[in-house]
């Protein structure tokens, strides 16, 4: 019998944004191999919350604002990419709060369990390897 080896650790999913008055103004393809990022994306998960708990902290501090802000364009190129990322910022005219609270909800619903599911999977395949 032959051993069959099924790889997988991608996520292939797409957000569409509509403008204000309902019509596509935007459909960004999302295709990750989920170990290209993992590391990073655990990174700037912690640096984002981080960043958001200096805004609650400071809600008028330029630096807590601008940390934020840059917090949410780099956990944006690394799951977008920069072309996309950019045209993300254009599309909400760099505000970017605006489209973290519009985008926040693709990540966290869909990229997120994806990102959990692989953890698991790598964490099992690890326990069994260790017989």
């Amino acid at each position: 019998m032959a051993y069959k080896i099924k790889r997988k650790h991608t996520i292939e999913d797409e957000l569409i944004i509509d403008d204000l008055n309902g019509k596509e103004a935007l459909r960004i393809p999302v295709n990750i191999y989920i170990d290209d990022i993992l590391a990073q994306y655990n990174r700037l998960r912690r640096i984002l919350g981080e960043a958001q708990h200096n805004v609650e902290e400071n809600p008028t501090s330029e630096k807590a604002l601008t940390g934020l802000g840059e917090a949410v364009v780099a956990l944006f190129n690394l799951i977008f990419g920069d072309e996309w990322s950019s045209k993300l910022l254009e599309f909400y005219d760099n505000r970017w709060s605006e489209m973290l609270e519009d985008v926040a909800p693709f990540i966290v619903e869909c990229i997120q369990p994806k990102i959990n599911m692989a953890m698991r999977d790598r964490a099992d395949k690890f326990r069994r390897m260790s017989l």
